[in-house]
Protein backbone atom coordinates (compact mmCIF):
# COMPACT_ATOMS: atom_id res chain seq x y z
CA UNK A 1 0.00 0.00 0.00
CA UNK A 2 1.46 3.39 -0.87
CA UNK A 3 2.31 5.60 2.20
CA UNK A 4 1.61 9.23 2.36
CA UNK A 5 4.79 11.55 3.09
CA UNK A 6 4.67 14.86 4.78
CA UNK A 7 7.57 16.80 4.21
CA UNK A 8 7.56 20.34 5.57
CA UNK A 9 9.87 23.10 4.72
CA UNK A 10 10.53 26.88 6.00
CA UNK A 11 8.11 29.74 4.37
CA UNK A 12 10.62 31.00 1.50
CA UNK A 13 9.55 35.00 1.84
CA UNK A 14 11.86 35.73 -1.11
CA UNK A 15 13.86 34.18 -3.59
CA UNK A 16 16.81 32.46 -0.87
CA UNK A 17 19.45 30.23 -2.78
CA UNK A 18 20.30 28.52 0.05
CA UNK A 19 16.66 27.98 1.20
CA UNK A 20 16.50 26.82 -2.60
CA UNK A 21 19.21 24.29 -1.85
CA UNK A 22 17.62 23.15 1.59
CA UNK A 23 14.51 22.39 -0.01
CA UNK A 24 15.79 20.89 -3.95
CA UNK A 25 17.84 18.19 -1.37
CA UNK A 26 14.27 17.40 0.10
CA UNK A 27 13.03 16.21 -3.33
CA UNK A 28 15.82 14.47 -4.41
CA UNK A 29 16.01 12.56 -1.53
CA UNK A 30 12.46 11.60 -1.27
CA UNK A 31 12.36 11.16 -4.96
CA UNK A 32 15.08 8.36 -5.29
CA UNK A 33 14.55 6.83 -1.68
CA UNK A 34 10.57 6.48 -2.15
CA UNK A 35 9.31 6.32 -5.29
CA UNK A 36 6.39 4.58 -5.48
CA UNK A 37 5.25 6.65 -2.24
CA UNK A 38 3.01 9.86 -2.33
CA UNK A 39 5.09 12.77 -1.18
CA UNK A 40 3.38 16.32 -0.47
CA UNK A 41 5.55 19.64 0.26
CA UNK A 42 4.33 21.99 2.54
CA UNK A 43 4.95 25.45 3.87
CA UNK A 44 3.16 27.37 6.77
CA UNK A 45 2.56 30.54 4.79
CA UNK A 46 0.94 31.33 0.93
CA UNK A 47 2.97 29.24 -1.69
CA UNK A 48 1.89 32.27 -4.26
CA UNK A 49 4.16 35.02 -1.78
CA UNK A 50 6.79 32.60 -2.13
CA UNK A 51 10.36 33.96 -3.76
CA UNK A 52 9.89 32.35 -6.52
CA UNK A 53 7.57 31.44 -9.40
CA UNK A 54 5.86 27.76 -9.88
CA UNK A 55 7.62 26.23 -12.28
CA UNK A 56 11.13 27.77 -10.57
CA UNK A 57 10.21 26.66 -6.80
CA UNK A 58 12.01 23.18 -5.75
CA UNK A 59 8.93 21.81 -4.38
CA UNK A 60 5.53 22.14 -5.38
CA UNK A 61 4.58 23.56 -1.73
CA UNK A 62 0.74 23.21 -0.59
CA UNK A 63 -0.02 26.00 2.39
CA UNK A 64 0.02 23.93 5.57
CA UNK A 65 -2.68 25.39 7.52
CA UNK A 66 -5.18 24.57 4.85
CA UNK A 67 -4.36 21.04 5.29
CA UNK A 68 -3.32 20.27 8.97
CA UNK A 69 -5.93 17.43 8.99
CA UNK A 70 -3.65 15.97 5.84
CA UNK A 71 -0.72 16.52 8.13
CA UNK A 72 -2.28 14.29 11.36
CA UNK A 73 -2.90 11.79 8.99
CA UNK A 74 0.18 11.20 6.82
CA UNK A 75 1.73 7.97 7.61
CA UNK A 76 6.02 10.16 7.91
CA UNK A 77 6.09 14.04 9.08
CA UNK A 78 8.76 14.95 8.49
CA UNK A 79 9.88 18.83 9.25
CA UNK A 80 12.85 20.01 7.24
CA UNK A 81 15.66 22.33 8.07
CA UNK A 82 15.73 25.91 8.86
CA UNK A 83 14.12 27.12 12.35
CA UNK A 84 10.69 25.20 12.16
CA UNK A 85 10.71 24.64 16.30
CA UNK A 86 12.55 28.02 17.00
CA UNK A 87 10.53 30.46 19.08
CA UNK A 88 12.64 33.29 17.94
CA UNK A 89 12.19 32.89 14.35
CA UNK A 90 8.54 32.90 15.14
CA UNK A 91 8.45 36.14 16.81
CA UNK A 92 10.73 37.90 14.56
CA UNK A 93 9.46 36.67 11.30
CA UNK A 94 6.90 33.78 10.98
CA UNK A 95 3.96 35.51 12.55
CA UNK A 96 4.37 38.67 10.99
CA UNK A 97 4.09 37.03 7.56
CA UNK A 98 1.00 35.16 8.70
CA UNK A 99 -0.79 38.61 9.43
CA UNK A 100 0.54 40.22 6.57
CA UNK A 101 -0.57 37.48 4.45
CA UNK A 102 -4.63 37.51 5.83
CA UNK A 103 -3.73 34.12 7.13
CA UNK A 104 -4.14 35.17 10.33
CA UNK A 105 -5.31 38.39 11.80
CA UNK A 106 -3.82 39.04 15.00
CA UNK A 107 0.24 38.07 15.58
CA UNK A 108 -1.90 35.79 18.96
CA UNK A 109 -3.95 34.01 15.96
CA UNK A 110 -0.76 33.57 14.37
CA UNK A 111 1.03 32.17 17.46
CA UNK A 112 -1.68 29.70 18.13
CA UNK A 113 -1.69 28.60 14.16
CA UNK A 114 2.34 27.95 14.40
CA UNK A 115 1.57 25.65 17.48
CA UNK A 116 -0.79 23.71 15.68
CA UNK A 117 1.21 23.23 12.37
CA UNK A 118 5.17 23.20 13.63
CA UNK A 119 4.67 22.03 17.16
CA UNK A 120 1.18 19.53 16.89
CA UNK A 121 0.12 20.96 19.56
CA UNK A 122 -3.29 19.67 19.56
CA UNK A 123 -2.13 16.48 17.97
CA UNK A 124 -2.41 12.69 20.07
CA UNK A 125 1.09 11.51 21.48
CA UNK A 126 0.65 8.98 18.33
CA UNK A 127 0.87 11.57 15.79
CA UNK A 128 4.06 12.61 17.39
CA UNK A 129 5.36 9.11 16.90
CA UNK A 130 5.68 9.74 13.20
CA UNK A 131 7.17 12.70 12.91
CA UNK A 132 11.33 13.20 11.87
CA UNK A 133 13.02 16.33 12.56
CA UNK A 134 16.06 16.65 10.26
CA UNK A 135 18.65 19.27 9.34
CA UNK A 136 17.16 22.21 11.59
CA UNK A 137 18.57 23.81 14.63
CA UNK A 138 17.46 25.44 17.61
CA UNK A 139 20.35 26.97 18.35
CA UNK A 140 18.99 30.38 19.15
CA UNK A 141 16.73 28.71 21.93
CA UNK A 142 17.71 29.59 25.89
CA UNK A 143 16.96 30.72 28.92
CA UNK A 144 14.60 33.17 27.80
CA UNK A 145 12.40 31.59 25.42
CA UNK A 146 12.25 28.18 27.59
CA UNK A 147 10.68 30.95 30.44
CA UNK A 148 7.58 30.40 28.12
CA UNK A 149 5.49 27.49 29.82
CA UNK A 150 3.43 27.09 26.57
CA UNK A 151 6.78 26.66 24.28
CA UNK A 152 8.92 25.01 26.75
CA UNK A 153 6.23 22.14 27.32
CA UNK A 154 5.37 21.87 23.44
CA UNK A 155 9.05 21.86 22.32
CA UNK A 156 10.39 18.88 25.34
CA UNK A 157 6.58 16.83 23.63
CA UNK A 158 7.91 17.02 20.33
CA UNK A 159 11.79 16.02 21.11
CA UNK A 160 10.69 13.79 23.55
CA UNK A 161 7.97 11.22 21.55
CA UNK A 162 9.14 12.26 17.76
CA UNK A 163 10.64 9.13 16.05
CA UNK A 164 13.58 10.96 15.10
CA UNK A 165 15.38 14.25 15.88
CA UNK A 166 18.59 15.40 13.61
CA UNK A 167 19.69 18.71 14.35
CA UNK A 168 22.03 20.52 11.79
CA UNK A 169 24.50 21.20 14.82
CA UNK A 170 25.98 20.26 17.49
CA UNK A 171 24.55 22.93 20.27
CA UNK A 172 20.74 21.87 19.34
CA UNK A 173 21.85 18.35 19.47
CA UNK A 174 22.90 18.27 22.95
CA UNK A 175 20.14 20.64 23.92
CA UNK A 176 17.45 17.66 22.53
CA UNK A 177 19.82 14.79 23.84
CA UNK A 178 18.04 14.48 27.26
CA UNK A 179 15.13 13.79 25.64
CA UNK A 180 15.88 10.79 23.20
CA UNK A 181 16.64 8.40 26.02
CA UNK A 182 20.49 7.53 24.55
CA UNK A 183 19.54 8.40 20.48
CA UNK A 184 22.03 10.85 18.56
CA UNK A 185 20.28 13.64 18.14
CA UNK A 186 22.86 15.05 15.49
CA UNK A 187 21.90 15.12 11.77
CA UNK A 188 23.74 18.07 9.00
CA UNK A 189 22.20 21.21 7.27
CA UNK A 190 20.08 20.01 4.36
CA UNK A 191 22.02 21.40 1.72
CA UNK A 192 25.08 19.09 2.43
CA UNK A 193 22.96 16.36 1.47
CA UNK A 194 23.28 17.52 -1.91
CA UNK A 195 25.82 15.66 -4.29
CA UNK A 196 27.16 16.24 -7.72
CA UNK A 197 24.29 14.36 -9.67
CA UNK A 198 21.65 16.29 -7.30
CA UNK A 199 23.06 19.70 -8.61
CA UNK A 200 23.32 18.49 -12.17
CA UNK A 201 19.79 17.61 -12.34
CA UNK A 202 18.43 21.22 -11.30
CA UNK A 203 21.50 22.97 -14.07
CA UNK A 204 23.78 23.81 -11.52
CA UNK A 205 27.09 23.41 -12.49
CA UNK A 206 29.76 22.53 -10.30
CA UNK A 207 33.18 23.49 -10.92
CA UNK A 208 35.15 21.75 -13.34
CA UNK A 209 38.97 20.93 -13.23
CA UNK A 210 39.47 23.44 -15.96
CA UNK A 211 39.50 26.04 -13.89
CA UNK A 212 42.45 25.51 -12.08
CA UNK A 213 44.41 26.22 -15.67
CA UNK A 214 43.22 29.91 -15.84
CA UNK A 215 43.70 32.78 -13.48
CA UNK A 216 42.59 31.91 -9.99
CA UNK A 217 39.18 33.76 -8.84
CA UNK A 218 37.77 34.30 -5.16
CA UNK A 219 34.36 34.62 -4.81
CA UNK A 220 33.08 37.31 -2.87
CA UNK A 221 29.08 37.74 -1.02
CA UNK A 222 28.62 40.09 1.35
CA UNK A 223 24.94 39.68 2.72
CA UNK A 224 24.22 39.45 6.24
CA UNK A 225 26.26 42.04 8.17
CA UNK A 226 25.20 45.33 8.54
CA UNK A 227 28.08 46.93 7.74
CA UNK A 228 30.38 45.44 4.93
CA UNK A 229 33.31 48.28 4.94
CA UNK A 230 35.79 46.09 6.25
CA UNK A 231 34.72 42.81 4.87
CA UNK A 232 34.85 44.50 1.46
CA UNK A 233 38.78 45.71 2.24
CA UNK A 234 39.22 42.33 3.47
CA UNK A 235 38.39 40.68 -0.07
CA UNK A 236 40.25 43.17 -2.56
CA UNK A 237 43.07 42.63 -0.02
CA UNK A 238 42.60 38.48 0.08
CA UNK A 239 42.53 38.42 -4.15
CA UNK A 240 45.46 40.50 -4.52
CA UNK A 241 47.19 38.25 -1.95
CA UNK A 242 45.94 34.96 -3.60
CA UNK A 243 46.98 36.97 -7.21
CA UNK A 244 43.09 35.87 -7.88
CA UNK A 245 40.64 38.12 -9.32
CA UNK A 246 37.75 39.29 -7.36
CA UNK A 247 34.58 37.89 -8.48
CA UNK A 248 31.06 38.84 -6.78
CA UNK A 249 28.96 35.71 -6.39
CA UNK A 250 25.01 37.64 -5.96
CA UNK A 251 23.78 35.20 -3.66
CA UNK A 252 20.99 36.88 -2.35
CA UNK A 253 20.09 40.05 -3.85
CA UNK A 254 21.64 43.49 -1.75
CA UNK A 255 20.40 45.43 1.02
CA UNK A 256 20.20 49.05 0.46
CA UNK A 257 22.57 49.62 3.43
CA UNK A 258 24.75 47.23 1.30
CA UNK A 259 24.44 47.74 -2.32
CA UNK A 260 26.31 50.86 -2.36
CA UNK A 261 28.90 49.46 -0.65
CA UNK A 262 29.72 46.91 -2.36
CA UNK A 263 29.92 49.11 -5.88
CA UNK A 264 31.84 51.44 -4.05
CA UNK A 265 34.36 48.50 -3.63
CA UNK A 266 34.11 47.78 -7.84
CA UNK A 267 31.62 44.74 -7.04
CA UNK A 268 28.74 44.39 -9.27
CA UNK A 269 26.12 43.98 -6.63
CA UNK A 270 22.25 44.14 -7.68
CA UNK A 271 19.13 44.08 -5.25
CA UNK A 272 17.33 41.70 -7.31
CA UNK A 273 17.18 38.32 -6.13
CA UNK A 274 18.51 35.87 -7.93
CA UNK A 275 17.43 32.42 -9.43
CA UNK A 276 20.29 29.73 -8.27
CA UNK A 277 20.32 29.51 -12.07
CA UNK A 278 21.94 32.38 -12.41
CA UNK A 279 24.12 31.95 -9.87
CA UNK A 280 26.28 28.69 -9.78
CA UNK A 281 27.38 29.37 -13.43
CA UNK A 282 29.35 32.29 -11.24
CA UNK A 283 30.15 30.17 -8.14
CA UNK A 284 31.35 27.30 -10.24
CA UNK A 285 34.47 29.30 -11.56
CA UNK A 286 35.68 30.50 -8.49
CA UNK A 287 38.80 28.69 -7.19
CA UNK A 288 37.99 30.15 -3.57
CA UNK A 289 34.95 31.98 -1.39
CA UNK A 290 34.86 34.67 0.98
CA UNK A 291 31.54 35.27 2.60
CA UNK A 292 29.39 35.99 5.43
CA UNK A 293 26.40 33.86 4.57
CA UNK A 294 25.56 30.77 5.92
CA UNK A 295 24.79 29.04 3.05
CA UNK A 296 26.99 30.04 0.77
CA UNK A 297 29.43 28.49 2.74
CA UNK A 298 27.78 25.47 3.24
CA UNK A 299 27.60 25.02 -0.48
CA UNK A 300 30.41 26.57 -1.88
CA UNK A 301 32.23 23.42 0.51
CA UNK A 302 29.95 21.16 -0.46
CA UNK A 303 30.93 21.32 -3.76
CA UNK A 304 34.41 21.09 -3.22
CA UNK A 305 35.29 24.91 -3.13
CA UNK A 306 37.45 26.26 0.15
CA UNK A 307 35.73 29.15 1.87
CA UNK A 308 36.75 31.77 4.15
CA UNK A 309 33.43 33.11 6.33
CA UNK A 310 33.82 36.20 8.27
CA UNK A 311 31.56 36.33 11.37
CA UNK A 312 31.64 38.39 14.71
CA UNK A 313 32.56 36.22 17.58
CA UNK A 314 31.48 38.04 20.52
CA UNK A 315 27.47 37.80 19.86
CA UNK A 316 25.14 36.51 21.72
CA UNK A 317 23.06 33.60 20.26
CA UNK A 318 19.87 35.30 19.47
CA UNK A 319 18.55 35.94 15.86
CA UNK A 320 18.45 33.22 12.75
CA UNK A 321 20.68 35.64 10.84
CA UNK A 322 23.32 35.09 13.81
CA UNK A 323 26.88 34.21 13.51
CA UNK A 324 27.16 31.55 15.90
CA UNK A 325 25.49 28.76 13.09
CA UNK A 326 28.73 29.78 10.89
CA UNK A 327 30.86 29.37 13.36
CA UNK A 328 29.44 26.30 14.74
CA UNK A 329 29.52 24.64 11.28
CA UNK A 330 33.22 25.54 10.83
CA UNK A 331 34.06 24.11 14.25
CA UNK A 332 32.21 20.72 13.59
CA UNK A 333 34.02 20.08 9.83
CA UNK A 334 37.54 20.90 11.35
CA UNK A 335 37.19 24.35 9.60
CA UNK A 336 37.88 26.43 11.80
CA UNK A 337 41.32 27.93 11.08
CA UNK A 338 38.81 28.87 7.87
CA UNK A 339 36.72 31.24 10.15
CA UNK A 340 38.05 34.95 10.56
CA UNK A 341 36.27 36.88 13.80
CA UNK A 342 34.82 40.06 12.10
CA UNK A 343 36.44 41.78 15.54
CA UNK A 344 39.98 40.78 13.98
CA UNK A 345 39.34 43.04 11.13
CA UNK A 346 38.12 45.84 12.88
CA UNK A 347 40.94 47.96 13.40
CA UNK A 348 42.41 48.45 9.98
CA UNK A 349 46.18 47.84 11.35
CA UNK A 350 45.00 44.05 11.72
CA UNK A 351 43.60 43.74 8.35
CA UNK A 352 47.20 42.44 7.21
CA UNK A 353 47.65 39.90 9.22
CA UNK A 354 44.31 38.42 9.05
CA UNK A 355 44.97 38.49 5.13
CA UNK A 356 47.57 35.98 5.08
CA UNK A 357 46.19 34.00 7.42
CA UNK A 358 42.88 33.50 5.14
CA UNK A 359 45.57 33.31 2.10
CA UNK A 360 47.73 30.51 4.07
CA UNK A 361 44.38 28.73 5.07
CA UNK A 362 43.01 28.62 1.44
CA UNK A 363 46.19 27.92 -0.25
CA UNK A 364 46.93 24.81 2.23
CA UNK A 365 45.64 21.64 0.63
CA UNK A 366 46.03 19.10 2.84
CA UNK A 367 43.51 20.86 5.08
CA UNK A 368 40.94 21.84 2.42
CA UNK A 369 41.23 18.30 1.72
CA UNK A 370 40.54 16.96 5.68
CA UNK A 371 37.15 19.79 5.59
CA UNK A 372 35.90 18.09 2.44
CA UNK A 373 36.46 14.40 3.66
CA UNK A 374 34.71 15.68 7.24
CA UNK A 375 31.97 16.80 5.31
CA UNK A 376 31.35 14.24 3.17
CA UNK A 377 31.89 11.49 6.11
CA UNK A 378 28.93 13.52 8.12
CA UNK A 379 26.89 13.76 4.94
CA UNK A 380 26.56 9.65 4.43
CA UNK A 381 26.50 9.08 8.26
CA UNK A 382 23.48 11.36 8.42
CA UNK A 383 21.72 10.24 4.99
CA UNK A 384 21.94 7.23 6.89
CA UNK A 385 20.44 7.86 9.81
CA UNK A 386 17.65 9.95 7.69
CA UNK A 387 16.82 6.97 5.68
CA UNK A 388 17.02 4.30 8.52
CA UNK A 389 14.49 6.64 10.44
CA UNK A 390 11.97 6.69 7.51
CA UNK A 391 12.35 3.28 6.84
CA UNK A 392 11.15 2.42 10.37
CA UNK A 393 7.66 4.24 9.59
CA UNK A 394 7.33 3.03 5.96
Amino acid sequence: MMSNIAVVCAFPPDRNTGMYTVDYSAARFFAETFPAESVSFYCLGDPDRAGYDLEKRPVAYKPLHRHLDDLHAADLIVYWGDFLQSKGYWDADLCGWLVRDGIASTKAEAENLVYRALMLEDAPDAVLGRVLIFGGTIITIGAIELSDTRYRTALERMLRLAKGVYFRDAISAAKADPYRGGRSALGIDCALLLRPEDYAAADLPLPAAANSGSRLRLGVFFGRAKWIVQPLAFSRMLAKKLDAEATWVPWLGSAPRQLPLARAAGYPASSKPPLPQDIFPVLATCNFIVSDTYHLCVNAWNIGIPTICLGYGAERIAHTLGDKKKETLFSMNGAAPFYVYRESIANPTNLRSAVAHAAQMLRDSAATDIVRTSIRAQSAAAREKLLSACLAEM
